[in-house]
């Protein structure tokens, strides 16, 4: 019976291992480009304790807006985003849903779009929601939702431009 149990507890181990052998490292900070935005590079701060990536975002239009945030999903919507050096650009999406985000001082509904992020060589789509960060120092701040399954965070690990 002991063998068992220790055999199972090697497997585990094992097993936990060689997943994090395959997941890549990120460090706290990053630099990621958003590639619908024409590879436009933002310096981002990677939260594990946030849920979804949030992007930037102002100047917010939804076409033939129905005033209810839920009622416009799958509606096109015009936002502007703004990268840490100032670099500007404006985009049109689709929106993919409209989410309650908490923190520590409210909560509020956000829209969320996909984008698809670049960084070392890999490409990942993710649903990113638009969130007014002026007063941020980070323009886009990458969630879990970006992290799992590829990444793990090596808070050792300085940005590469």
């Amino acid at each position: 019976m002991k063998k068992i149990v220790l055999l199972l507890c090697l497997s585990a181990l094992f097993t936990s291992f060689y997943s994090l052998a395959e997941k890549r490292s990120v460090g706290p900070v990053e630099y990621i480009k958003v590639v619908e935005l024409e590879n436009m590079k933002y310096l981002t701060r990677i939260d594990t304790g946030a849920n979804t990536t949030s992007i930037h975002a102002f100047d917010i239009k939804v076409d033939d807006d129905s005033g209810d945030m839920k009622g416009n999903i799958g509606k096109t919507v015009t936002f502007t985003t703004m990268n840490e050096k100032k670099e500007f650009r404006t985009l049109q999406a689709t929106i993919v849903d409209a989410i309650i985000i908490r923190n520590a001082i409210a909560k509020e509904r956000r829209y969320q779009v996909e984008l698809s992020l670049y960084w070392k060589g890999q490409m990942k789509k993710v649903l990113v929601n638009l969130s007014d960060r002026k007063k941020m120092s980070y323009k886009l701040l990458i969630g879990r939702n970006w992290l799992a399954g590829d990444y793990v965070v090596d808070v050792e690990m300085e940005p590469e431009e």
